[in-house]
């Protein structure tokens, strides 16, 4: 017992010692090592997001700093601070007063970008520079490349290809649509009152809080857009390489751009619809299928949705009257609701509420005369015997959409056989099995010399489906990018992105951009005898055409 007491003071002696000669050794040195995990993008409308360390639980920073003390004395007063040149200064983040040995310490940056960053209208390469401050006089200094987007450039993940391995995870930054639902701005709030005014009659479906006068909303809403003759139309969407991240990337018009320019796509509506209804109290919801959004409203529990692009354009394929367009969409809720039920992960609802109460907030947008002016033109359009909105293009911008040369080949000519099915369907038979609507024009080997294209197709003229026979390929990116090759031959650029793999079967969408316009598409691809085989199901009105094309690709075998 008498040892014990007399070696135990010893022994926290000698440790005290020791942290002493660690802490005041004059030969001893600390040495910093770094290492920063940057986002590869920053878009300027989710820029309160990424201040927000709470938001979606912090997944959005901009950059995490791992600072290790690789020397043997400690690192005093540490300070971490770093600047985004032209965009921020230099600003401290976090100030720690001693790193010991083989300590370490992470550090996450949530920027406060100014509000006028939602002006930035284009993308461009900025740098990030990261300093560490130690010992009174010693500093180490760190910079990192990454984009800043341009405000309307929407960017579908932030997940390296190599992480990805669901459609979920491609479609990842879907949580981040709220930042462009708008009910704050002022445009929107002016054509939402005049909505109320003279489509609602003053009448307020959010203070009822009855489901049938949110329904009405939602249909005087449609009627809006119906009488203004809003045209459904497409935008810009490629695949990009940013840092170690592959996505594609749309540039989505804001919900004042889709009031005043009178077109938008169905995302674009689904925003502006989302906006409005949040404008006017009620509870938003977007649904994501695959190639399609449509927008609801959720009231008591229950859901509501309404085919926005129903308005589409004339030309193509008609107009949902009010009545009609909400059908369409109670049947497509049908559909998403059987879906999600079976699990299927690419049915998704984006809940504006429920995701802007975990941080992903709107971007700040000031008051426009202009645009409001813009809004009172096509408020016209809203009252009875108005004259309706032209919302043509100049004759000189109007055109035929360029088609392929195509040789009517007989539909017993090589290739896959044909046979009828029930409900209307005729079916494909062939390395690749489908079923398509019977009143489709199809012809097999439609290009002479292009042995790989064994089938098209043809909807009408902006809508086909093409069955690819690639033989002499080993996996479905060969066949992709040898398709990929044969349009550039014609004239034709295409971009593509991988949406993932499901029992053998490797789903990819893209769009093909011709002299004749931009062509949206989805794809399934499979290993086949001596190479590969597939479809892609494309339109230059790809909403208008993504429910049935949604019903072909169930039918693939």
């Amino acid at each position: 017992m008498t040892m014990k007491k007399v070696l135990l003071p010893g022994i926290l002696v000698l440790a005290g010692l020791v942290v002493l000669l660690i802490y005041f050794n004059p030969f001893a040195t600390g040495n910093v090592d770094v290492k920063i995990q940057n986002a590869n993008y920053i878009m300027p409308a989710a820029y309160k997001v990424y201040a927000n360390p709470d938001a979606l639980n912090g997944e959005y920073y901009f950059f995490k700093a791992l600072i290790t003390n690789n020397g043997d004395a400690p690192l005093k007063n540490l300070k971490v601070s770093y600047q985004v040149p032209n965009y921020l200064d230099w600003t401290e983040l976090e100030t720690v007063p001693i790193i010991y040995p083989g300590e370490h310490l992470v550090v996450r940056c949530y920027p406060h970008f100014k509000d006028d960053i939602v002006n930035k209208m284009t993308q461009s390469q900025e740098k990030g520079e990261v300093k560490i401050e130690y010992n009174g006089s010693q500093e180490k200094t760190k910079s990192f490349g990454f984009n800043i987007m341009g405000r309307n450039q929407f960017v579908y993940t932030d997940i390296p290809p190599d992480e990805a391995t669901s459609y979920p995870d491609m479609m990842h930054n879907t949580q981040l649509l709220p930042s462009l639902v708008t009910p704050e701005d002022p445009v929107v709030k002016y054509y939402t009152q005049q909505v109320q005014e003279k489509l609602m009659h003053g009448e307020a479906a959010s203070v009822s809080n009855k489901n049938e006068d949110a329904v009405k909303f939602l249909e005087e809403l449609y009627a809006g857009t119906y009488l203004s003759h809003m045209v459904y139309s497409g935008t810009e969407g490629i695949p990009q390489k940013l840092g170690d991240v592959n996505s594609l990337v749309q540039s989505i018009r804001l919900p004042r751009e889709v009031i005043t320019g009178n077109t938008g796509l169905c995302i674009e509506l689904s925003l502006f619809y989302c906006s409005v209804l949040k404008a006017a109290g009620l509870h938003p919801i977007i649904f994501l299928i695959p190639g399609h959004a449509y927008p609801g409203v959720l009231v008591n529990g229950q859901y509501y949705a309404i085919e926005a692009t129903g308005v589409n354009g004339e030309g193509l394929g008609g107009r949902y009257r009010p009545d009609d367009a909400l059908k369409v969409g109670m049947k497509n809720l049908q559909t998403f609701v059987q879906a999600a039920q079976q699990g299927d992960s690419r049915y998704m609802i984006i809940d504006v509420n429920a995701l802007e109460g975990k941080g992903v907030v709107p971007m700040e947008l000031r008051d426009d005369d202009f645009l409001r002016k813009k809004v009172d033109e096509i408020a016209v359009a809203f009252n009875p015997g108005a004259a309706p909105v032209d919302n043509r293009p100049a004759a000189d911008n109007v055109g035929p959409r360029a088609q392929p040369a195509v040789t009517r080949a007989r539909r017993s000519s090589g290739g896959g056989g044909e046979g009828r099915g029930t409900s209307g369907m005729a079916s494909y038979a062939g390395a690749i099995t489908f079923n398509y609507p019977a009143g489709w024009q199809r012809f097999n080997h439609p290009i002479a010399g292009v042995p790989a294209l064994a089938a098209l197709i043809q909807a009408n003229q902006f809508s086909s489906i093409s069955v690819y026979n690639i033989s002499g390929t080993s996996s479905p990116e060969q066949a992709v990018q040898y398709i990929q090759q044969l349009l550039a031959q014609n004239g034709q650029s295409m971009q593509y992105q991988r949406l993932g793999d499901k029992n053998g079967y490797f789903f990819y969408q893209g769009v093909t951009n011709s002299s004749g316009g931009q062509f949206q598409w989805q794809a399934v691809f499979r290993q086949a005898t001596g190479g590969i085989s597939g479809i892609a199901c494309g339109s230059s009105n790809y909403g208008a055409m993504a429910n049935i094309y949604s019903s072909i690709f169930s039918t693939v075998r």
